[in-house]
C-alpha cells in the first residue's frame, strides 16, 4: 500500500513539474515602453552595429536568441529591431541632448529577421546606464506590418528595481558571459503569433 501511494505521489509530482515547466516556457515576454528615442529614420537591416571596433566607446557584445510562439514553435521571418545608447550614454536621436557627440563608431540601431529556427543575432554593445536609467536595450518585434512586442532588456543584477527605490517591476534580463573579443548575451522572446 505504501509503495503504491509513494509511486502515485511521485507520478503526480512529475506531472505537476512537467506542467509547470511547460507553462513557464509559454509565458509571454512582457511589454515595456518604447521610450522617447525610437529612431526617426527607418531602421536598416544590419546585424553588426559596430562600425569601427578600434575607436569604439564601450564593450562589444553579441546578443542572440530565439523568437517563438506560446506553443514553443520557432517563428521564421520575424523582424527584430534593437536600439540603444552608445558607450557614453548618448542616443543617435535628434531630441537627445549632446546628439552631436554620439559615437560614430557605433550604429545605435539595427534589425534582423529570424531564420528558419527563429534565431536572431546582433553585434552590439554591452548596455550602459543612460541618465537615471539602468543599462538597457530597446527591442521591437514585427511580423510583416504587425507589431508583436515592444520591450526592453536589462543586465542581470541591474534590472531597475535597485534604481527605482526597490519598487517591484517585472524586468527582463540578459546574462552576460565574458569571453574572447565579444561578451555574449542571450534572450528568447515568446510572443502571440
Amino acid at each position: 500500500m505504501r509503495r503504491r501511494h509513494f509511486l502515485t505521489l511521485w507520478s503526480l509530482l512529475f506531472a505537476w513539474r512537467a506542467t509547470a515547466k511547460s507553462s513557464a516556457t509559454s509565458s509571454l515576454t512582457p511589454p515595456q515602453a518604447e521610450g522617447p528615442f525610437y529612431p526617426v529614420v527607418p531602421i536598416p537591416s544590419r546585424s553588426n552595429m559596430i562600425i569601427n571596433a578600434r575607436g569604439l566607446i564601450g564593450k562589444p557584445m553579441t546578443l542572440h536568441g530565439q523568437v517563438r510562439n506560446r506553443q514553443g514553435q520557432p517563428l521564421h521571418g520575424v523582424k527584430v529591431e534593437i536600439w540603444q545608447c552608445d558607450g557614453a550614454g548618448i542616443y543617435d536621436h535628434p531630441q537627445q541632448a549632446n546628439h552631436a557627440s554620439f559615437d560614430s563608431n557605433f550604429a545605435g540601431f539595427g534589425s534582423v529577421k529570424t531564420d528558419s529556427k527563429g534565431q536572431y543575432a546582433f553585434q552590439t554593445l554591452v548596455p550602459v546606464p543612460y541618465n537615471n536609467r539602468p543599462p538597457h536595450i530597446h527591442v521591437k518585434l514585427w511580423q510583416k506590418d504587425r507589431e508583436l512586442l515592444t520591450t526592453q532588456l536589462y543586465l542581470k543584477g541591474q534590472t531597475g528595481n535597485e534604481w527605482w527605490g526597490g519598487e517591484e517591476r517585472e524586468q527582463l534580463q540578459i546574462d552576460i558571459v565574458q569571453g574572447g573579443e565579444y561578451s555574449q548575451a542571450s534572450f528568447d522572446f515568446v510572443v502571440n503569433a
